[in-house]
This record gives C-alpha cells, structure tokens and sequence, in this order.
C-alpha cells in the first residue's frame, strides 16, 4: 500500500509540473516564464522525493547521495533538454534518510543551485555540492565559482524566503557569504536529531520495537 501511494503522490506532481509547463509555454513575459520554471523546479524535486522513496528498500528512507546526484543532475538539465556547459562534484557522506528531513534538504538545494545556475555559473565554471555529518550537526553546501568581474550575491526574493523556511523547518541555520575567489557559497546547518544518528551515520540496523524511528514534524 505505501508502494502505490508513494508511486501515485510522485504521478499526480508530474501531472502538476506538465500543466505548469503547458501555461509556461503560453507566456510571455519573461518573468512570468521564470516564476513558472522556479516552480515546475520544486515539483519536480518534490516528485523526485516520492521516487525515490518508492524504489528504495524499505520505502521510509532514502540514499542521500543517490537522490543529490539525480537532483543536480535534473537541475543543471533544466528548461532548454541540454546540460549547462559547467562541471559539477558532488561529495556526501554515506546517508540514509526519512522523507521528513529530505523535502527541506531537497528544497532548499533546489533553491541554492537555481540561484547558481542563473547568476553563479558561467561556461567551464563548476558547482559544488556537499553533504557533511559531523557529530551531532549534518551540513550541506552548494558552492559556484561565480562570473569573472561579477559580484555573487542573493537577493531578498522568494528563493532565500523559501530558504530561510526550510533551515527553520530543520531547526537549522542557513548562511549565504560570497567565495573569495569568486561566487556565493549557500551553506544549511542542522541538528541531526536525537535517535536519528545511527540512520544518518550508516545504512539502517533492523529496528525491534524499543528501537523505533519517530520522524520529526515538517512546519
């Protein structure tokens, strides 16, 4: 049962995104085109959400890396059907994780490499992307290199809003600061929750019924 409801949730949000694309296409002013892409963006992140929940083995959590390889790879595709002429490293320790934490982690990277490709990322620079568990904290960055004589900076617009919102959804905190040698650097800390830890460590011990997984509550 939880197999098909994952797999309806991820076909009903695709049915979303191609609507979304039908009005995109019958725009056109450029920043309501760019309002419509900035969505279709998130529903399809979240859509990817469901996916990967459906083919992963127990259904509850989902490989960390796995899902940011995909994630980058959908963003840097985009609109156009061709990759950006940029490199991209994806670094992430070995992560299991519930559904709970990843729509704000997924989210938030959506809005962070959005923000990368349209302002950061000029032909053969790179994107960097980078999940940390340290301790009792887990971080996520996503690094550009920026536009050579171009300040790297992020606005005040809906893309930090949206966030701001997710760190808060996590209890964390998110930091924006400029690369040195050019770019903008979005970073997400969090706390890893308390009988999280040996999820988000390494793949998952079968759990008895004094070991049970009890997911913190999203907004």
């Amino acid at each position: 049962m939880l197999l098909e409801i994952h797999h309806r949730v991820k076909n009903n949000l695709q049915i979303i995104s191609s609507l979304l694309n039908m009005q995109q296409r019958a725009l056109t002013d450029p920043a309501a085109k760019a309002a419509i892409s900035d969505t279709r963006q998130r529903i399809s992140a979240l859509a990817l959400i469901y996916r990967a929940l459906y083919q992963s083995p127990d259904m509850r959590r989902v490989d960390l890396r796995e899902f940011l390889e995909e994630l980058v790879g959908q963003m840097i595709i985009g609109d156009s059907g061709q990759r950006l002429a940029a490199r991209t490293e994806l670094a992430c320790d070995p992560v299991v994780i519930d559904p709970d934490r990843l729509a704000p982690i997924a989210l938030f990277a959506v809005e962070a490499i959005s923000n990368a490709c349209k302002h950061g990322l000029e032909e053969g620079g790179k994107l960097s992307v980078t999940f940390r568990v340290k301790g009792v904290s887990a971080e996520l960055t996503i690094s550009d290199t920026g536009f050579a004589g171009r300040a790297s900076r992020l606005g005040a617009g809906v893309g930090r809003t949206l966030m701001v919102a997710y760190a808060r959804q996590l209890r964390g905190e998110p930091t924006f600061k400029a690369n040195p040698g050019g770019g903008l650097c979005a970073r997400l800390t969090f706390p890893v929750p308390e009988g999280m830890a040996e999820g988000l460590e390494a793949p998952p011990e079968p759990a008895n019924e004094t070991e049970r997984l009890n997911p913190a509550a999203v907004r």
